[in-house]
């Protein structure tokens, strides 16, 4: 929407050079748009103003004036930061399930020459302290343009514990150009968090060419943890002042000293990316799921509305839809609505492909490791790397305990601890998990390499000549971490062995315990264990609070499983872990979670609907492929990547840099990956930090902007009760739906 998908604020004030295209003019490579914003503490409150253009943006509401209110499902991960999204490294992810926020929009404008107005209602946006409801009211007079970047707008929004609830906090943007060959925008926001109250504010004013102005931020979280900016910038650099108020900065007393930074050299975090196709320049396009109504209070009525795709189902609150649930979506070329029947099991059939990697390439990765000692030391899960005796001075190449790792509210807190071998004996395997290389990793004793995965979920649609469910069902063998069958309170009590999950290890192959797996049936798409009729799940009447001190809180993970056809070529159990006899094995997953279980829809024939699952990848980073040009440690280092479309390339690990989470490498435009290099990436979502530049800034002067900083709010959100609005929704995350 043009007049309100305005360029980031930062990136104005500091913008840099432009890309090279990667192929030839006209392309979708060449075409496709680059978002870049400069990241600096200074310009927190700023990232609110980044934030709600960016959210704003989804609702394209040029597309929809005077039309009526219509609905929204719009993807607040893609604007706003959330660092709990619910999973652990064990689970098979929720940080993939798909989760929109519903909103009610309604566009108006008298005429050509009247303020565009936009009223939005959003009954439950997720916050610091839980859900809140938001409505919000943008005027804009003037749409963003190559003069005024900005344009000229007011957008006021309010807080509430729910819709016509309690306000508990309210803020406002003012992007004018009433300063005379100026532009800029301020901002005030106030809000109560608990026992404090959080205020924000911030005034920008720059040159019409953006080449120069000055800037001050300040940001109250209350419980004397404040801070204050005062900016002056140049075509060149950027003077930063800092204080614990507005009232202490030292420029207010005849300081001008303070950080210098060059607003013409940075270091790019590239947080999405684009796929295309390496030969052509197309983009790639995934058929990612569509959205639905159900009834969500057995009245008849299709109320409430969801989203179904490859994770699974997102649900308005995230209600839990039992199975047979029916789901009516409307037909995207008809225009007529269909029915769907929501199919729920307990757990997720999860296809993994073999892969390995060398062990001369695994130092540098970093793994998660869990052990009947973990818990005990007072930690969630161990991190472990790969150690030689020539590079780190161990007594022996191995797998080493580097660190204990607990999850807080800030995110990883790691804790140094003594270096600890990991010891197995012939036979035995040592279990981890990598973010770097996608999931599940195995080592085999004595191996040269180890394992890692390419999954996929069988949902029920592989039934057809040569598919694992052609003759509707399939036998399943298993020799290590057997689940029980369903799964009591008592069976989640210890690691392993007694009141565990797991029957003891088979003896040899032809002791393998033996499962089922059908897509039909009243356990159907659910792991059975043949020798008690049992499905692997568990026990209906836990809850999440009685797996609190459980080592399996999070769910539980068979041990792989073949078919008869593949264990027939094994000769004794161990092989189930050679690369070299078993490329192809299934792993059960179940608990009591959504992200842990299936969720998948069948048609009105009964057939299983089919969505594109993410395309999937290894890359083997190095310097030429670094956007910096130097790949450090990285260089040679093997990572599972992931596209599911829309920006959303995921595989690359991030770190906590203050407060903010970043890449910890970010690819190059024109970067060849996926087999073959059939395909090429470009960055569509550029953070960048600038650079030191001490010493050269002594031609800026820190000074109050020529529009004060506002203490208050002058307008409101006054817009009502939310519509009422039936069928489908007009816009999901940012793509009109035709």
């Amino acid at each position: 929407m043009k007049t309100i998908k305005i360029l980031l604020a930062s990136s104005v004030l500091f913008s840099g050079a432009g890309l090279a295209a990667f192929d030839d003019t006209g392309t979708d490579y060449s075409n496709a748009n680059q978002r870049s914003h400069v990241w600096i503490e200074a310009l927190e409150p700023i990232e609110l103003v980044n934030s709600i253009l960016c959210f704003t943006a989804q609702f394209k509401a040029t597309n929809f004036a005077n039309q009526g209110p219509y609905l929204v499902l719009a993807d607040e991960a893609a604007c706003f930061d959330n660092e709990d999204d619910g999973s652990t490294g064990q689970s098979s992810g929720a940080a993939n399930s798909p989760a929109y926020l519903k909103a009610v929009a309604n566009v108006t404008r008298a005429s050509d020459s009247d303020p565009l107005v936009i009223n939005v209602w959003i009954p439950e946006m997720s916050g610091g302290d839980g859900d809140q409801a938001i409505k919000f009211k943008a005027e804009v007079t003037s749409g963003a343009s190559e003069s005024n970047p900005f344009g000229a707008f007011t957008f006021n929004f309010e807080l509430f514990d729910q819709l016509e609830g309690t306000q508990n906090g309210a803020g406002e943007i003012v992007a004018s150009d009433s300063v005379e060959n100026s532009i800029g925008f301020t901002l005030y926001e106030s809000s109560t968090r608990g026992a404090d109250t959080y205020v924000q504010s911030a005034s920008v004013v720059m040159s019409a060419d953006r080449s120069t102005g000055s800037a001050i931020t300040s940001a109250d979280r209350g419980s004397n943890t404040g801070s204050a900016y005062a900016l002056a910038f140049n075509s060149n650099n950027v003077l930063i002042q800092n204080a614990t108020d507005i009232d202490s900065l030292p420029f207010k007393t005849g300081s001008n000293t303070g950080q210098c930074l060059d607003r013409t050299q940075f270091n790019d975090s590239v947080h999405r990316y684009d796929l295309f196709n390496a030969s052509t320049g197309a983009s790639i396009s995934l058929n990612s799921g569509f959205s639905f109504r159900y009834d969500s209070n057995n009245d008849t009525q299709v109320d409430a509305y969801g989203h179904v795709g490859y994770w699974g189902v997102w649900t308005e609150g995230d209600t839990t839809l039992p199975n047979g649930t029916t789901l009516v979506a409307e037909d995207e070329n008809t225009g007529t609505s269909q029915n769907y029947t929501l199919v729920t099991a307990p757990g997720r059939l999860i296809k993994n492909e073999v892969k390995t990697l060398a062990l001369s390439n695994a130092r540098g990765v970093i793994f998660s490791y869990w052990d009947s000692s973990v818990y005990s030391a007072g930690y969630n899960q161990w991190v472990v790397k790969y150690l030689t005796v020539n590079d780190d001075s161990v007594g022996t190449d191995g797998f080493y305990i580097t660190d204990g790792l607990n999850w807080g509210d800030n995110g990883q807190q790691i804790t140094d601890v003594t270096d600890q071998l990991i010891s197995i004996s012939a036979g035995e395997s040592i279990y981890m998990w990598s973010e770097q290389l996608g999931g599940e990793v195995k080592y085999l004793y004595g191996s040269t390499s180890l394992t890692f995965y390419e999954q996929t979920f069988i949902n029920g649609s592989e039934v057809g000549t040569g598919d694992l469910l052609e003759s509707g069902s399939v036998a399943l063998k298993c020799f290590d971490r057997c689940p029980v069958g369903t799964l009591d309170l008592s069976d989640l009590a210890n690691f392993d062995g007694s009141g565990s999950p797991y029957s003891a290890q088979v003896a040899n192959v032809a002791s393998a315990i033996d499962f089922s797996f059908s897509d039909s049936g009243s356990n159907a798409l659910t792991l059975m264990r043949t020798s008690n009729s049992e499905p692997v799940q568990y026990n209906s009447s836990i809850t999440k609070q009685q797996l609190n001190n459980s080592p399996y809180n999070w769910g539980v993970r068979s041990g792989p499983m073949v078919t008869s056809d593949v264990a027939a070529t094994m000769t004794n159990i161990w092989d189930i872990y050679d690369p070299s006899v078993v490329t192809t094995y299934y792993v059960w997953e179940t608990g009591i979670s959504q992200w842990n279980q299936l969720s998948t829809v069948r048609n009105s024939q009964n057939n299983i609907v089919t969505f594109d699952k993410p395309i999937q990848f290894s890359y083997t980073h190095s310097n030429g492929n670094d956007r910096s040009g130097s790949a450090g440690s990285y260089a040679g280092q093997t990572f599972m990547l992931n596209y599911g479309g829309n920006g959303d390339l995921w595989g690359i690990p991030y770190e906590k840099q203050g407060n903010q989470y970043r890449p910890k490498f970010s690819l190059a435009d024109g970067t060849l990956v996926g087999p073959s290099d059939i395909y090429v990436v470009k960055a569509i979502e550029i953070e960048q930090q600038m650079q030191d530049a001490t010493g050269q800034c002594t031609a800026l002067t820190l000074e109050e902007p020529a529009v004060s900083v506002p203490t208050s709010i002058s307008g409101n959100a006054n817009i009502g009760v939310m519509p009422t609005v039936s069928g489908e929704p007009s816009v999901i995350a940012g793509e009109i739906v035709e």
